[in-house]
């Protein structure tokens, strides 16, 4: 591995920073200049950066809060701000150490990939030496946690320099193609009653519930089960009732991909032993790239039960008969199906930009930008009216996919960045709230629900993210070079027919034959 040594030689003219330039940027630029930053390369498209802020500006920032700390603060027999300094220092310092050593491990953090003109992905994962952290009177090992974990971790010097390194994925080169004159064929789609139905069905699985069930374990059904899962000898996750479903599922950051092949068939009371693969950036460096050996006891199975198409659940969607259900729900669909064109267009153009854009990516995904990855496909299922059984269902489908179709995600990721900072394509919060309306609507629930829900995951940046690609997208389609063609389903259907045509005629030709030759051997008898 390669070493990229950036520490003091390069220097940032802090004097030359603009008369009008805030505090809290010349502090930054100081900061940039005065911090050591080693890179090394521990993995395609993924960097470790050992970070070093000198004592001098440990000490200059100490000093800084003593300072405000004694104007502000009221010490028992002292008038407020004539307290002595060393006493301050004696009953702040912990306090004081906290509150800097948070705001360093951001700011310096951005400091050093500024200062080596890294460009990075998401935030960065910190090294540390504790115990596992599910086993907090274990020994302690060496381990990746978040930014906010590692504050409570690492301890702020009282002297000396404060030293730190991280693990953080950095963005590749990306070299685009010709945007203008895409070919782009527009289809012509109908309306089918499978279609329908489908629609009304994703209206039943909304009020769907799952219910206790005896006997085998079907695909996607629901199971309540204890599971201890180890490496070697060490516990890495242990867990009561945990609910997992009948198909690939991820259990404390591993793939379990053949969960729903060992379970199906099975029934309440089993225990199943199952391994799975540690990825390569598991916190755990011990556990890194071995296999996980997995206890899992079945305690309940349940599944998912829709309600009958009667007259009670189609008037609780608000509809007095069936026929006028699928009525609206058809006239919705067909509503739809310009917004079905769009998306299919838009899918074109995102393969063309796959074909011809030169990209390197990582040989494996990493466990975050799989997650970023889920949540741009539940955002997308969402928009669609999908239920939540729906996303689910998908959600773990995508986890267990193989990597090639989540690096192809990957990949477009790229380079949707690149083409947003050329054309610098923005969504505004009216933008991002309006689609998030859109969401509640289809699923029939309050906006602030969807949008909590939405803000605890990478919901909202997912969200974000889709509006800005499909804002280039119709950009680009704008310029692109578009016929219209049949729509799929009717040449699917006509080269059914073909081939129902040419098998009654093959077999009425081979009639044929049978029964000419049987004549001839009449004749010949």
């Amino acid at each position: 591995m390669a070493d990229e040594k950036a520490g003091l030689q390069e220097e940032t003219a802090v004097e030359d920073m603009p008369e009008n330039a805030d505090e809290a940027t010349v502090e930054q630029e100081k900061l940039k200049e005065a911090i050591i930053v080693d890179a090394e390369d521990v993995g395609t498209l993924r960097k470790k950066l050992t970070i070093t802020i000198p004592s001098d500006t440990l000490d200059e920032r100490r000093s800084e809060q003593y300072t405000e700390l004694k104007r502000d603060s009221v010490v028992p027999g002292f008038r407020k701000g004539h307290a002595p300094l060393k006493l301050i220092e004696k009953r702040f310092g912990s306090e004081v150490g906290g509150q800097l050593l948070s705001q360093l491990l951001g700011s310096s953090f951005l400091a050093a990939t500024d200062k080596i003109e890294l460009k990075t992905i998401g935030d960065p994962l910190i090294w540390v030496n504790a115990p596992p952290e599910n086993d907090r009177d274990g020994d302690s090992v060496d381990r990746l946690v978040a930014v906010d974990k590692a504050i409570d971790i690492i301890e702020f010097p009282e002297e000396g320099d404060l030293s730190y390194s991280c693990e953080v994925e950095v963005r590749p080169e990306v070299e685009l193609p010709k945007l203008d004159e895409i070919p782009v064929e527009k289809p012509k789609i109908e309306v089918g009653d499978d279609d329908v139905q489908k629609q009304i069905d994703r209206y039943r699985s909304f009020k769907g519930q799952y219910v206790p069930v005896t006997g085998k374990i079907k695909t996607d059904d629901m199971i309540v089960a204890d599971v201890v899962i180890k490496v070697g000898d060490a516990m890495l996750h242990e867990e009561k009732n945990l609910e997992l479903f009948a198909r690939a599922q991820v259990v404390s950051g591993l793939l379990i991909d053949d969960l729903g092949d060992e379970v199906v068939g099975k029934k309440s009371g089993e225990t199943l032993a199952l391994q799975a693969d540690v990825r390569d950036d598991h916190e755990n460096l011990d556990f890194r790239g071995k296999k996980a050996d997995i206890s899992l006891t079945i305690q309940d199975v349940k599944r998912l039960e829709l309600p009958p198409i009667d007259q009670e659940f189609v008037e609780a969607i608000g509809f007095e008969t069936e026929d006028e259900l699928r009525a609206e729900v058809r006239k919705g669909l067909e509503g739809e199906i310009e917004s079905v064109i769009k998306r299919g267009m838009r899918g074109q153009i995102g393969k063309y930009l796959l074909e011809n854009t030169k990209l390197d990516i990582p040989e494996g995904l990493s466990q975050r930008q799989t997650e970023r990855l889920v949540a741009k496909q539940m955002v997308e299922m969402f928009q669609a009216g999908h239920s939540e059984q729906e996303v689910s269902k998908k959600v773990d489908e995508l986890r267990a996919e193989a990597s090639e179709d989540a690096a192809q995600e990957l990949k477009l990721f790229f380079i949707m960045e690149k083409i947003a900072d050329e054309k610098e394509t923005d969504i505004s919060d009216d933008e991002l709230n309006g689609a998030i309306a859109g969401i509640a609507q289809q699923q029939r629930r309050r906006f602030d629900r969807v949008r909590d829900e939405l803000a605890k995951g990478d919901g909202l940046t997912a969200l974000y993210l889709r509006l800005r690609d499909d804002k280039i997208l119709d950009d680009l389609l704008e310029k692109a070079t578009i016929s219209e063609v049949e729509s799929p389903k009717k040449t699917a259907k006509a080269d059914s027919a073909k081939k129902k045509k040419a098998t009654t005629s093959a077999k009425k030709t081979t009639g044929g034959a049978k029964k000419k030759a049987a004549k001839s051997k009449d004749a010949g008898e």
